[in-house]
């Protein structure tokens, strides 16, 4: 079979939209954080129901478009396409690199799947801010690149196939925008409700993209290491989010990580070891729908993280994520700092037959919000 029959076959073509809008979930880290930038490290994430809205319609202009977001930071991107190749002022492009290189790697496949290339404009929708413009923590440049990528793509009238095509998709594009994360929010984001991942060799992949190796063919290859995998929940489980209202940079917080640490000094490989175990006897407990299991899971990490943070002078738990858990503790909820830690969320898992209104009532008086969110169900492929 030809390269372009296989490229063609993780598709499905319909007929074009005038307008298409996708949504793309928030998510959350369980357990994994830190462990989870080395390869073949697992995690555990969710998805939520807070949602990044891409809307893309048809452009007036005749040779380009515009693309806007209700996120304060960002003005207005115009593009042109000249010669066929989507093109930008670099005056107006700061900022939106995790977006332009997502539109390059989707428009480079649509080449190669020998769709004609539109002119559309898109408008971004975060939910995953509040009123304020302050983020909850839940992703966002992430979530950007999804939503371009599923956005562009319904709007050419292409649908992947499977959820991978999409992650993959997405991991080019961060890749090209050099970007230090994990991508598990990627695999969690467009698969859907609770996630385990295992990361690939992002070494690999940077050499990849590096030799200029077209996208279509990275997307039929088989990426090293990679595990995308749904888990299903004990039906008890009730998960609790709770915002420090603070929010925090992981981008800056793992770069200090990555300054101050040696994957082959023996205190990180006690770390890397000591977590992949935990993670895994987490899984474990998901597989066995044991809420015990799970729970004291969350504590080891827990405790994994704040060695970590002791040993490598990051402030991962802050004063009020400590609050939030040492609070969470005698409602028998157990709960630890969610993602890079440094502010943002913490979880908090529990019985569901335990009354959570007297706990959320301490949170509040302590200026932790607890945010309503609900986790997504698995998507299915009809919603890649």
């Amino acid at each position: 079979m030809s390269e372009q029959t296989s490229i063609q076959n993780l598709f499905n073509r319909t007929s074009l939209n005038e307008s298409s809008t996708v949504k793309v979930p928030g998510k959350l880290f369980i357990t994994g954080e830190y462990a989870i930038l080395f390869p073949k490290q697992p995690a555990i994430i969710i998805a939520v129901d807070q949602f990044l809205t891409a809307q893309v319609t048809a452009s007036d202009l005749p040779e380009g478009g515009v693309i806007r977001t209700n996120l304060s930071e960002l003005g207005p991107l115009n593009y042109v396409r000249q010669d066929g190749n989507f093109q930008v002022s670099a005056n107006t492009a700061s900022g939106w690199h995790y977006c332009i290189n997502a539109i390059r790697v989707t428009e480079s496949l649509l080449k190669s799947l020998k769709v004609p290339l539109l002119n559309y404009n898109i408008q971004f929708n975060s939910e995953l801010i509040n009123k304020d413009g302050l983020k909850f923590g839940l992703g966002s440049s992430g979530a950007i690149v999804v939503a371009t990528i599923k956005g562009i793509l319904a709007y050419h009238g292409v649908q992947a196939l499977d959820h991978v095509t999409i992650f993959k998709l997405a991991a080019i594009a961060l890749t090209l925008s050099k970007s230090n994360g994990s991508l598990a929010d990627i695999a969690t984001i467009t698969t859907g409700g609770w996630v385990y991942y295992q990361s690939f060799d992002r070494e690999w992949l940077k050499e990849m993209v590096h030799a200029n190796t077209p996208v279509a063919s990275l997307l039929l290859m088989n990426w090293p290491d990679l595990v995308i995998e749904s888990l299903n929940v004990p039906e008890e489980l009730s998960l609790l989010i709770g915002w420090t209202q603070s929010p925090a940079s992981t981008e800056n917080l793992v770069g200090q990580l990555l300054e101050r640490s040696n994957p082959s000094d023996d205190v990180f490989k006690s770390f890397l070891k000591s977590a992949m175990t935990s993670v895994e006897r987490m899984r474990s407990g998901f597989q066995a729908k044991n809420l015990a299991s799970i729970q004291d899971e969350i504590q080891v990490y827990r405790q994994l993280l704040l060695e970590l943070s002791r040993t490598y002078q990051l402030n991962i738990e802050t004063k009020e994520l400590t609050q939030f858990i040492e609070t969470a503790l005698p409602h028998s909820y157990i709960a630890k700092s969610s993602g890079a830690g440094g502010g943002d969320c913490g979880i908090a898992i529990g019985h569901q037959d335990i009354e959570t209104e007297t706990l959320i009532k301490e949170w509040e008086s302590g200026d932790i919000v607890a945010l309503p969110l609900q986790v997504t169900p698995p998507f299915s492929t009809e919603t890649t």
